[in-house]
């Protein structure tokens, strides 16, 4: 298992923008969002993470999120806030959050994004906003250690 923290804000994946030009339609992203990739895929290449190049992944990705003013200022909620134990049930999505790391980190943690498997998410408000990003080499097959029998009869 590797972890890996990016160090500032998560940002959610945007919309893809549109315009015509010389009457052909042209679909880009908008310089922020390019901007943001480039740096997270920085500071995991800065990690000294090795790629895997072949077999499935498991990914388990945690947003922790800045929280708004008025969530800050409730006396009950201080603690929970100071030790990342409140959930965010706002938008942006989750997914769009997931999108924007996979794109940065495909072709650095793993060579395609095809190859995970597995994929866990969760947004947590606090203080110090950042992205961790753990990363698991998962066996090709999945074994089933409940089913310790082994069938010996022969078919005759």
């Amino acid at each position: 298992m590797t972890m890996i923290t990016i160090p500032m804000p998560p940002k959610p994946q945007s919309r893809p923008q549109s315009t015509i030009r010389r009457g052909r339609i042209l679909v880009y992203e908008e310089n922020p969002m390019t901007l943001y990739k480039r740096r997270v895929a920085g500071w995991v290449y800065e990690s000294g993470v090795s790629k895997i190049v072949t077999g499935p992944v498991a990914l388990t990705l945690r947003f922790y999120i800045a929280p708004p003013k008025y969530l800050a200022k409730v006396k009950k909620r201080q603690e929970a806030l100071k030790n990342e134990q409140i959930y965010v049930d706002k938008k942006p999505d989750a997914d769009n959050y997931v999108k924007a790391i996979l794109d940065a980190i495909n072709g650095i943690v793993y060579k395609d994004d095809g190859q995970v498997a597995s994929l866990s998410a969760v947004k947590l408000y606090s203080y110090n906003p950042r992205t961790e990003i753990e990363v698991t080499v998962l066996e090709a097959e999945k074994r089933n250690d409940t089913d310790t029998t082994t069938n010996t009869s022969d078919k005759t």
